[in-house]
């Protein structure tokens, strides 16, 4: 039975599901089966958890290889505060030694994809005006974009030097090059080349407001089924089927709504920026 020994946190549509991906390719790296454990996400707040949720110790360590020195996990619940309280104080009692991928992503950006992937995915039928609200601390679509309030809380908790932010549009735009600085973060060998992911997801500009369980279904009973199929054929078929069954998702911003959500997330950014000393160039706040 092992603990991670890192963790890769960061928002919902900010490329966690890449990284981990990506990094379980790696010969010395272990990364739990399951993605999303949530463990040390702790009490719901009134906020249900899924049903995969890990909550006993012995299954949580039961994901992890003790003969793997570096072992990992992602879980985007981990940086949601205040939605989920005290995350950086329950691993630092357990894991002292832990190490942090925070990733991030332009905050604008990222709260509409989160928006589109829940309606595509977790059935949020809400028109997006109506799903933002006031933008609320509260609000699902905004906490995980708070990027700096996420980052400072665990500072009071780990060394900066335990903490490496990385922004989403790095990972895209050289993906060799930021895994490669993970790797040395990590402390272990960097990979020449990185593996791409073979997972059947769709972007978010096919996704549709799928019915409820629909993403799971595929993932555990069609997905196997079929990894014979090439994939461009596979993925074809897949967007064909889905586009005469389902009516996309077309949710954009407004121009008002656009600035508001820039007027929401400057601060943090500013203060992201000052604690991390990046640019994140590509953001437009």
């Amino acid at each position: 039975m092992a603990l991670p020994t890192f963790f890769v946190i960061g928002a919902p549509k900010a490329g966690t599901t890449s990284l981990h991906t990506y990094l379980d390719a790696h010969p010395q790296i272990q990364m739990s089966g399951v993605k999303e454990p949530r463990f040390f996400g702790g009490p719901d707040n009134g906020i249900a958890y899924p049903a995969d949720h890990i909550s006993s110790r012995e299954a949580y360590e039961a994901l992890f290889d003790p003969r793997f020195a570096v072992r990992g996990e992602s879980s985007t619940d981990y940086a949601t505060h205040p939605r989920r309280t005290g995350v950086p104080a329950r691993i630092k009692a357990a894991v002292p030694q832990a190490r942090f991928v925070y990733m991030v992503r332009d905050p604008v950006a990222r709260t509409l994809s989160h928006y589109r992937m829940t309606t595509a995915l977790l059935g949020e039928r809400r028109p997006l005006e109506m799903a933002l609200g006031d933008l609320d601390l509260m609000t699902p679509y905004v906490s995980p974009s708070l990027y700096a309030t996420q980052l400072q809380l665990y500072l009071e908790h780990f060394p900066a030097e335990r903490v490496l932010v990385v922004d989403q549009a790095d990972l895209q735009a050289n993906r060799v090059g930021t895994l490669r600085q993970i790797h040395r973060f990590l402390g272990v060998e960097e990979a020449a080349e990185a593996a791409a992911s073979e997972e059947e997801l769709l972007s978010s500009s096919e996704w549709r407001a799928y019915p409820s369980g629909y993403a799971e279904f595929v993932a555990r009973h069609v997905a196997p089924r079929f990894r014979w199929v090439p994939k461009g054929f596979r993925r074809g078929l897949r967007s064909r089927v889905e586009r005469a069954l389902w009516k996309p998702v077309n949710a954009e911003l407004s121009p008002q709504l656009r600035e508001r959500l820039r007027e929401r997330y400057a601060p943090e950014a500013a203060r992201l920026r000052e604690l991390t000393g990046k640019e994140f160039a590509t953001w437009c706040v």
